[in-house]
């Protein structure tokens, strides 16, 4: 009972300390922590027993020895403090990813002062580490962050600490923001080939047998289309197109898959998307809530798949 009350005394305090910032977040003095690491610890000891010695003794040259050493660690403090000061940190919305796959998000940095930002450390928890130095007044980062299942992952808290210039003192702060990240399903490893629609008449990969010409290549384009022979002629990339009455216009529906469990339906759906958009064949999407028209292009490929993504969401 204590510790469920103290855990939500420290999540309210820390909300209102660091609270969500959707825009950018200028680190002030209030917001950055500073603690002597394991060896600034015995450093400041070391130090501390030569003044007591000094004091014990009378000794001028201990004196001096001491105070030398305690002016240095806290000079080093202070550079360790303003390595994190008034740096303004913003957090931006990451590229959709499959689940399992480690989204990124990018991460914009600046500051306005001349003091060049060393060994600055950024992480979400229990993820991998990245670090920045600002030798200019901006940079740009992407931090890591590992999907684990579909739909939306929003980024937690991220933590930002320097060691800079010694290593003596460790200071860090934190970054709340809404940033999010759309995660799409698994496709599935090695699926069986779709069931052809026949009541359309279409075959798969039927209309690459009816060439009608060469047209600028066009983003979301098939690797396998690109004419290369003229490529060699051409400043730019041509790419074959195909009679559009012979192309088989498949629709993938979630009731094909009866036997599956629903997670297994959409890593299926999403695999038979990425390979009909690979194949060049046109393809639609019908779900209990939500039905998508076929065709083709990278665009079309993210409808699909934001739809498998977010279904009952």
């Amino acid at each position: 009972m204590l510790n469920q009350l103290k855990q939500r005394w420290l999540q309210h305090w820390f909300a209102k300390r660091h609270p969500t910032q959707s825009s950018v977040m200028t680190l002030k003095y209030d917001r950055i922590y500073i603690l002597p690491s394991g060896f600034g610890y015995a450093f400041c000891f070391t130090a501390l027993l030569i003044l007591i010695g000094a004091i014990n003794y009378q000794l001028s040259l201990a004196y001096l020895f001491a105070f030398s050493l305690l002016g240095l660690g806290h000079a080093v403090l202070l550079r360790t403090f303003r390595n994190l000061l008034k740096l303004r940190l913003q957090l931006f919305d990451a590229p959709a990813v499959f689940a399992g796959e480690i989204a990124s998000f990018p991460l914009h940095i600046s500051h306005g002062s001349k003091l060049i930002r060393h060994a600055i450390l950024f992480q979400f928890k229990n993820q991998p580490t990245v670090s920045a130095n600002l030798i200019e007044h901006e940079v740009e980062l992407a931090v890591p962050l590992l999907s684990q299942q579909r739909g939306w992952l929003n980024a937690p808290t991220l933590h930002l600490s320097s060691r800079y210039p010694v290593g003596w003192c460790h200071a860090w702060s934190y970054l709340n923001s809404p940033a999010r990240c759309l995660i799409w399903p698994c496709p599935e490893n090695d699926p069986p080939p779709w069931q052809i629609d026949h009541d359309q008449g279409n075959t798969i990969g039927r209309g690459e047998e009816d060439f009608a010409g060469i047209r600028p290549y066009q983003q979301g384009d098939s690797l396998r289309r690109i004419a290369w022979k003229h490529a060699a002629h051409s400043e730019s990339l041509p790419v074959k197109f195909f009679d559009s009455q012979g192309a088989s216009a498949q629709v993938f529906s979630w009731n094909q898959l009866s036997g599956l469990d629903s997670e297994a339906r959409l890593s299926r759906l999403a695999a038979w998307i990425l390979a009909a958009q690979q194949l060049g064949t046109p393809y639609g999407l019908s779900l209990p809530t939500q039905s998508i028209e076929p065709a083709l292009g990278e665009a079309h490929q993210i409808n699909c798949l934001n739809a498998l993504a977010l279904f009952n969401h």
